[in-house]
């Protein structure tokens, strides 16, 4: 097939992934967007828009720009941003832990969520029950079903940054801080994370990781199941045993990714996707976001009213939340069921605009301390230039996980979810879309445990009910309904909306947001076109310390 007969061509997503690579570089080279000494593959190949990140690190945000421009899909950079992350911000998320995903593809017409959330090891435990890792083969899946790069390139990146070194972020430094006096009883992470004179790592000082470098080059090399089979198995699980772990070579052997499909609230004509049990997040900010969009209830609002009516939909989904969670945070509940429109109708019964109501009185069997959230974890967004978006949610369940290090791997295992702030309660990124043209609109993720669903609910409701830009809706205080009578929580500085839920008869409680959020916010779609005016927005959280970036319009 000659040059010009395949560029005239209007290939699908379907059809360029089992293309040849040779293939892919002439298919780039159409483009006309990169000069002619930038072959597809490399960075700067696309000069035009080729779409955005929003990520709470740095480091691994430029990792992600650098794979769009360099023609990859918005999975290869969420894939590449992903390993990036287990080396730049390891408090948040290692090879140890795990997440989920929603992925819209605007040229399939598809939504669907990738469930890669790390459970419990199966083994014996010793003094630091351990999570399955769950991280690579996660982004196994991603790749394989939507990316387009070769997988090297993207591994290739991270494996870079623990080798040589890299600077640390203030991102990753202002929580090394806290965690350091518990997480340098580990010689390993002492040795890596303190600088000169023992103290922890300061923004700018530069860090490396070999054997964590070594592992990922083994991922690199042969694939990212190799830490699950062979002798980096074998590895790996005698490092997780060394440091208290309870991980078992079944364990690895038998942890796969699934795709799912999502949970979808219609509201006119977008339509909202949650991810399914046990991202647990999913169900409630599906109640939550129903009970905000139904008869534009969030829209109409009184300004005064808002701050109500965000409390009142949390504290309801929240009291549902501990009728159908049996304290098995992998449980499987009817989430069809639960998000019907006829069951949030009885959770919204008796609704007031102006007094704060009750919260029924929970069953007895999931206790407060099951139901509290480590504020753990990271968000981050990616869309590319051909409508697809990857909104992503990750977490070791605890600062740092265990704690330790395994031993020759460089991995720090996840904390095993088992309750007492370690679960999968706060794992819910979500997508809009264009129900008729399947166009990409919204995608957002949050960290920061219980605040994670609250920071989601209000920020999307700002952006997609009342048109609000990204920067203006991520900066507005924030507020948090919990499952108690009358309480409501307040970000420090909101004294507006403190005093709004006083009138309603609310208890404030004031406190600084730990909830950070990755949003991206395309009104008119995407792509843009070279020749249109910039629409998109891609926004990270000004609470953190991370980075988003996007590309103008308008050609080279």
């Amino acid at each position: 097939m000659s040059r010009r007969k395949l560029c005239s061509q209007n290939i699908t997503r379907p059809a360029r992934l089992v293309l040849a690579a040779s293939t892919l570089f002439v298919l780039g080279a159409c483009t006309g967007e990169g000069d002619q000494t930038t072959q597809f593959g490399q960075t700067g190949f696309i000069a035009g828009f080729y779409g955005g990140v929003a990520v709470d690190e740095p480091n691994a945000a430029l990792v992600g720009r650098d794979v769009l421009t360099a023609g990859g899909t918005a999975a290869d950079a969420a894939t590449a941003i992903g390993f990036a992350l287990s080396v730049s911000y390891p408090s948040a998320i290692t090879l140890g832990g795990g997440g989920t995903c929603l992925v819209h593809d605007a040229t399939l017409g598809v939504t669907e969520a990738l469930d890669f959330i790390s459970p419990a090891g199966s083994g014996p435990e010793g003094d630091r029950a351990t999570a399955v890792p769950g991280l690579s083969r996660g982004l196994v899946a991603l790749h394989a079903r939507y990316g387009r790069l070769d997988w090297r390139r993207l591994v290739a990146p991270a494996e870079q940054m623990a080798r040589l070194g890299h600077r640390a972020s203030r991102a990753f430094t202002t929580e090394l801080a806290p965690a350091a006096g518990a997480i340098f009883r580990d010689r390993d992470l002492r040795g890596i994370f303190s600088g000169p004179g023992g103290q922890p790592l300061k923004e700018g000082e530069r860090f490396q990781q070999v054997e964590l470098a070594g592992t990922l080059g083994r991922i690199r090399a042969q694939g990212g199941g190799a830490p699950y089979t062979g002798t980096l198995a074998d590895r790996v699980v005698e490092g997780y045993r060394e440091a208290g772990g309870s991980l078992t070579r079944d364990d690895l052997r038998d942890f796969v990714p699934q795709w799912k499909a999502t949970i979808l609230i219609p509201f006119g004509d977008l339509e909202m996707h949650f991810p399914p049990p046990p991202a647990q997040a999913g169900i409630v900010e599906a109640q939550v976001w129903d009970m905000l969009s139904t008869d534009d209830r969030y829209a109409d609002a009184r300004e005064g009213e808002r701050p109500h009516l965000l409390v009142e939909a949390s504290k309801r989904a929240l009291g549902d939340r501990r009728r159908w969670l049996d304290g098995d945070f992998f449980a499987a509940p009817d989430a069809t069921q639960l998000t019907s429109r006829e069951h949030v109708a009885q959770l919204f019964a008796g609704y007031s605009e102006i007094d704060a109501s009750s919260v029924p009185s929970a069953p007895q069997g999931v206790g407060d301390d099951d139901l509290a959230e480590a504020p753990a974890g990271t968000g981050f967004v990616v869309v590319d230039r051909e409508g697809m978006a990857v909104a992503c949610t990750l977490t070791n369940y605890y600062p740092f996980g265990t704690g330790r290090m395994a031993q020759g791997t460089g991995i720090i295992p996840a904390a095993a979810p088992t309750g007492r702030g370690r679960n999968t309660l706060s794992l819910g990124p979500a997508i809009a879309a264009t129900r008729t043209n399947f166009a990409f609109r919204f995608a957002i993720a949050t960290s920061g445990g219980a605040f994670a669903q609250a920071t989601l609910s209000q920020i999307a409701g700002d952006i997609l009910l009342r048109n609000q830009s990204p920067r203006e809706a991520i900066a507005r205080p924030r507020v948090l309904g919990v499952d108690r009578p009358h309480i409501a929580v307040v970000e420090t500085g909101g004294n507006a909306e403190a005093e709004a839920l006083r009138l309603s008869g609310h208890t404030v409680q004031q406190t600084a947001w730990p909830g950070r959020a990755a949003v991206a916010s395309c009104p008119r779609g995407l792509p843009v076109g070279d020749d249109e005016v910039p629409v998109c927005a891609i926004q990270h959280d000004p609470r953190g310390f991370g980075l988003s970036t996007v590309a103008p319009t308008g050609g080279e």
